[in-house]
Order: structure tokens, then sequence, then C-alpha cells
């Protein structure tokens, strides 16, 4: 039998490459949040090996490599691949400085949740509320309240933060001050935009109640 010509190997090859790339989808090439972690305990660690969790009573540290998330913790327990959980936490990220009293990460689903004496501090914003979720695949933070905001000055019943632009939306009941102005909801509850812009190099928002269009593409799923 004759050996397969050169050419005829190079089509396998390539053959066998598009199937590949084609199988891991669209984002083959994309860095998954919360896929590269590496956790430093800051004392001696137990493990589990009926659960499979792994306890870290003096808390420790759990950066990941590829997104720069770093979080910080009194105490600590994990399962490799597929959750962590931390008392009196921190966490930065492009969110901004998150503290809370505990904090959840769903690694599979590259989700965070953070309850207790909540605080978030991204640029311009500051706020403190009742719980955070934070969609790290879509850089999405939705903050439930009621949540309350001192830089700027605001209340609202619930908050979407871009964590790319670090624009927001307030939704429910809310009300706004900033100098002069003072804007509040309808008695229902309504929609206030606040958009992050730089003058002289300080983070400043500006709001608006007529919503954009791309901010409301942006939280799509969160307004469903």
């Amino acid at each position: 039998m004759r050996p397969p010509s050169r050419l005829a190997v190079v089509r396998v090859v390539l053959s066998v490459v598009l199937v590949v790339l084609v199988a891991a989808g669209p984002g083959w090439a994309e860095t998954a949040p919360f896929a590269a972690l590496t956790v430093t305990p800051n004392g001696p660690q137990r493990y589990d090996i009926s659960s499979g969790v792994t306890t870290l009573p003096q808390g420790g540290t759990v950066v990941d490599q590829d997104t720069g998330v770093t979080l910080e913790a009194a105490s600590m327990t994990y399962v490799e691949g597929v959750s962590i959980d931390a008392t009196d936490a921190s966490v930065t990220g492009s969110f901004g400085r998150l503290t809370a009293g505990s904090i959840h990460i769903d690694v599979p689903a590259a989700t965070l949740r953070a309850t207790g004496d909540l605080k978030l501090i991204r640029g311009g914003l500051t706020v403190q509320a009742g719980t955070l979720h934070y969609d790290a695949t879509r850089e999405v933070v939705d903050i439930r309240g009621p949540v309350e905001g001192t830089s700027p000055d605001f209340r609202a019943d619930r908050v979407l933060l871009d964590a790319k632009s670090g624009d927001v939306l307030l939704l429910g009941r809310y009300r706004f001050s900033e100098g002069a102005l003072t804007l509040t909801s309808p008695t229902g509850g309504g929609r206030l935009e606040l958009h992050l812009h730089a003058v002289d190099g300080k983070p400043v928002y500006d709001a608006a109640t007529e919503v954009s269009p791309a901010l409301l593409a942006r939280f799509s799923a969160e307004l469903r």
C-alpha cells in the first residue's frame, strides 16, 4: 500500500484542529473566570477525604491567576473546582473592592455571592447593601437592598453595576442627591441611570431618568 502523501497528512491534521475548535465553541480562546485558582492558607488546613472539603480555620488567600480576582478571608472552606465559602472576607477585582461577612463562589458557574455587612468601593462609587451577586463571565454586579450609596449620595431598592464601564442603574424606589439636585422615583418605582466619567481626573456620576438603550441591553439578563 502506498503511504499517504504529505498533502493528505496536512489535510487530516487541519480537519482534526477544526473539529476541536468547533467542539470548544466560540469562546474557546477566552479565559474562564475562576478557572485558575491558587489557594494560600494562613495556617494549617484540614482535608476531609469523604466530602472533598478542605478547611482553612485561620483563613487564607485565593487568587485567580487569569483574571486577577483576589479573595482574602479570616476562615475558609473549599472544594477544588466546585466552590469556595469564606467568612469575614474581602475581594478585589474589576468590580472594585468588596468586603462582606460571608462570600460564596460557585466555580463552574463563575459567580460570587456576598451577604452580611456588605460594602463595595469602585472608583467614584461606594455602596452598602444586604446582598450582592457578581457574574464574573459577564462582569455584571447585582446589588439588592435596600442599597445605600455614600459616593454618590443615593438610596435604591436595587442597583446594577457594569464592572467594565462603572455605569450604574438604580431600580425600584430610589432617591439621588447631588448638590442642589435631588431626583426621586415615581410612587411605584422606576429606573435612574448613573453614567461614570472623569472631571479633572476625578470620577463623577451624571444622573439621567431616560436610561440609554445600551445600558438596558447590557443588563438585559437582570431585567427579565
